[in-house]
């Protein structure tokens, strides 16, 4: 199994005061992930009510979450010490 952090630097200031609440801090964890040997993925928001998402595979997780937002500045700190800046 391999973990990640994930920040969104730039997200926070691009969105207007009324939906700031659902974003952290450019240097606050957004949400954390963990892929397992089978390719499932948890992903647990650090944001709001703290929710956790099952996805069947990582490439999923990053077409509505990562590559859907490109101005937000996100990076993935994985475990093993890669670090994605996307």
């Amino acid at each position: 199994m391999k973990t990640a952090i994930v920040f969104r630097t730039k997200a926070k200031a691009l969105k207007p005061d009324i939906e700031k609440d659902s974003y952290n801090e450019p240097d606050q964890v957004q949400f954390e992930m963990a892929v397992f040997s089978d390719g499932k993925v948890a992903q647990r928001w650090c944001v709001g009510s703290g929710s956790y998402v099952w996805w069947d595979k990582l490439e999923d997780l990053y077409k509505v979450h990562i590559y859907a937002h490109p101005d937000y500045g996100t990076r993935v700190e994985w475990s093993e010490g890669t670090i994605e800046e996307l």
